[in-house]
């Protein structure tokens, strides 16, 4: 068996694991684009399971659908966001109904792989997302990307395998800004990560960004960033903004309530 092979059966069981601990779940898929958002990369999937085996290379193929918000937006995106929010899913060519009739709610989280080549991670669901799958999801996606950085290393791509783990390093940004967002509102770590991902998705930043600006703001110094300047990530002026934002209504709701 050859890397690539071992590397796709570790993928694919990693998926199918996913898949039987996210609530609902009716497939799960990861894409890589083959080049940079800002030069008109093309994403492909790379391993599915379930639905996401036919949804996911669809809405690639098309160029439309959810997947493709996750993906030209750099940002979480959850359907349905709303009591009347529609999935996007409805007019894929190709696709039976029937297979489209089962899917209730989507999330689709993306990511990076080595210094710019974009990820997405999909969820398809039999129910709307709530924060158990969230939860579950946030625990998953980073196991799964780590892999493929591992068998990309192994496959001999070590530079950008190195880059791809470095970027791993946000994942603890991320969880500093759950821990920040549960401390200020009360809440657990799935409601703090629904929250994060709600306002990625509201206010158009990476998770990852909004992270980093949070953490900076709130502690009033630099954020734990990679070693390569490269794959530092540096806040615009407006994403800071946003986070500042976003922390003075956390900050003052908590009070409100204490009140």
């Amino acid at each position: 068996m050859t890397i690539r092979e071992f590397g796709n059966d570790l993928l694919t069981s990693l998926l199918e694991f996913t898949l039987q601990s996210v609530p609902g779940s009716l497939g799960v898929g990861l894409s890589v684009a083959t080049d940079s958002r800002n030069e008109g990369g093309t994403p492909k999937t790379v391993a599915a399971i379930g639905v996401a085996t036919e949804l996911d290379p669809a809405q690639w193929q098309h160029a439309h659908g959810p997947i493709w918000d996750a993906f030209r937006r750099d940002a979480v995106v959850t359907r349905p966001d709303s009591d009347d929010a529609k999935l996007g899913l409805g007019d894929l060519p190709g696709v039976e109904p029937k297979l489209l009739e089962q899917v209730r709610g989507v999330i689709f989280v993306p990511g990076e792989f080595g210094s710019d080549l974009p990820t997405v991670f999909s969820v398809y669901l039999d129910r709307v997302p709530d924060s158990q799958v969230l939860r579950e999801i946030d625990r998953y996606e980073p196991l799964v990307t780590q892999a493929l950085a591992v068998v990309e290393y192994c496959a001999g791509e070590e530079q950008v395998a190195q880059q791809m783990l470095q970027m791993t390093q946000y994942r603890r940004v991320i969880e500093q800004a759950k821990g920040l967002v549960m401390g200020a509102i009360g809440a657990d770590a799935p409601a703090a990560f629904a929250a994060l991902a709600r306002a990625s998705q509201h206010f158009n930043i990476r998770l990852r960004n909004l992270a980093v600006a949070l953490v900076e703001h709130v502690g009033g110094q630099a954020a734990e960033h990679p070693e390569d300047p490269e794959l530092v990530v540096r806040p615009t002026p407006a994403e800071r903004e946003t986070a500042a934002r976003i922390w003075a209504a956390l900050t003052t709701s908590a009070i409100l309530e204490q009140s």
